[in-house]
């Protein structure tokens, strides 16, 4: 698991739950792909579908971690993925960790996203569902004056990707929702293709300076990668990630 292994940037991919669970169900199902802990986590969950997703965000991020490494799929479940707050030390919450690389995943309703990178790249995803409407108190917990002012108010979607896109930052940072999304400002950067953003927030040096960038989620969804310093993140061949059946064929009739 040197540096020396790993493809440069940060690559990442968004699934269907249910497209995961069929690539992995010719070679053990996801119970094969997922830790001791991340199996009894698993089973804790009410429905069969809140089960499925969890299962099938931190199977994708394994895979994912594996493929970047170079590794075999089925090498996935041995990966040391940990977690760690950088804030307090604690295993129990913060970033999603693996020695030398940077990880991130997330989940929404029958998708789910992981991105993967070197250590140094702070890699944050985040993916959501757009709402019909908005929580009450949206504007002032998530935008800074200057956005909510800027925005329309009817315009959900654009009130969403400022939401996808702090939460992106905040995952990267390691501190999650411990800061106020309306603390964290977002400037457009000076990437040619305009997809750029970087967080200002001087009071949090974790946060401040990050870049996120928003990525396509299919219709109906909004997602984002946060990587610092690395340029825009790129997603990986689905086909190339997933486990191949006994015989060899990897599946895309699932995806």
């Amino acid at each position: 698991m040197s540096a020396q292994a790993l493809p440069p940037g940060v690559g990442y991919l968004i699934l269907p739950s249910v497209g995961v669970e069929a690539a992995c169900s010719g070679v053990g199902g996801l119970d094969r792909f997922l830790s001791p802990e991340e199996k009894l986590t698993r089973r804790r969950f009410r429905t069969t579908a809140d089960s499925r997703d969890y299962a099938a965000s931190h199977v994708l991020l394994r895979l994912l971690a594996a493929h970047q490494l170079r590794l075999d799929p089925l090498a996935a479940p041995a990966l040391d993925i940990t977690r760690q707050c950088p804030g307090c030390d604690s295993t129990g919450h913060g970033r999603t960790v693996l020695p030398g690389m940077s990880l991130s995943l997330s989940r929404s309703r029958g998708l789910v996203m992981a991105a993967v990178g070197p250590e140094s790249a702070s890699v944050g995803a985040d993916v959501e569902r757009v709402p019909a409407e908005l929580f009450d108190g949206f504007d002032d917990y998530v935008l800074n004056p200057p956005a909510a002012a800027f925005i329309g108010e009817a315009d959900v979607q654009s009130r969403m990707r400022q939401w996808v896109a702090k939460e992106a930052v905040l995952k990267a940072a390691g501190i999650g929702l411990m800061v106020q999304p309306a603390s964290v400002s977002l400037i457009s950067g000076n990437d040619p293709a305009g997809r750029l953003l970087r967080a200002y927030c001087p009071d949090q040096p974790m946060v401040h300076g990050l870049d996120v960038y928003p990525v396509p989620a299919g219709s109906g969804h909004l997602a984002a990668v946060t990587a610092r310093a690395y340029g825009p993140p790129l997603q990986r061949d689905a086909a190339e990630v997933l486990p191949a059946s006994p015989d060899g064929w990897r599946s895309r009739h699932y995806l």
